[in-house]
């Protein structure tokens, strides 16, 4: 099993910032909720599509076996058809996409606990200096 390291509120916000379009492979994070320690291990993507940004949710059902939620718009997780995805899994990511887009470090800081298992949240590339470990991406990621 691969070692976790925590994940700073500020360089997984940082990680959901998309400049020129880039797109976000992601690789898995696990955000545990410091009031009941209740835990997901999540998998998200960002692509554009005919003009929107969609940031695509997956969730861990295996050990490293992901399932699709949905898609993240309007403060929710989404299916297909505009179908609202009510799982507890997809209610915490929700909350946690919700703020990281409106900034709120502070919220994520003091409700959670998020670790990666040493690859750049934003590629997906195994991470391998001590800064890169600590911040949760790579130096061409973090460049961004």
């Amino acid at each position: 099993m691969p070692t976790n390291y925590v994940f700073p509120a500020q360089s997984f916000a940082i990680t959901f910032s998309n400049p020129e379009g880039k797109k976000l492979k992601g690789a898995p994070f696990t955000v545990r909720s410091k009031r009941t320690g209740k835990d997901y291990t999540f998998l998200v993507s960002q692509k554009a599509f005919k003009g929107f940004n969609y940031v695509f949710i997956s969730v861990e059902v295996e050990y490293l076996r992901f399932e699709r939620l949905g898609y993240f718009r309007n403060g929710r997780i989404l299916r297909k058809g505009g179908v609202v995805v009510e799982t507890p899994a997809a209610v915490a990511a929700a909350w946690v996409l919700n703020q990281v887009f409106s900034g709120n470090i502070t919220a994520l800081e003091e409700n959670v606990e998020i670790f990666h298992m040493g690859s750049c949240a934003k590629c997906g590339k195994p991470l391998t200096d001590a800064t890169s470990i600590e911040v949760g991406l790579g130096p061409i990621c973090r460049s961004y």
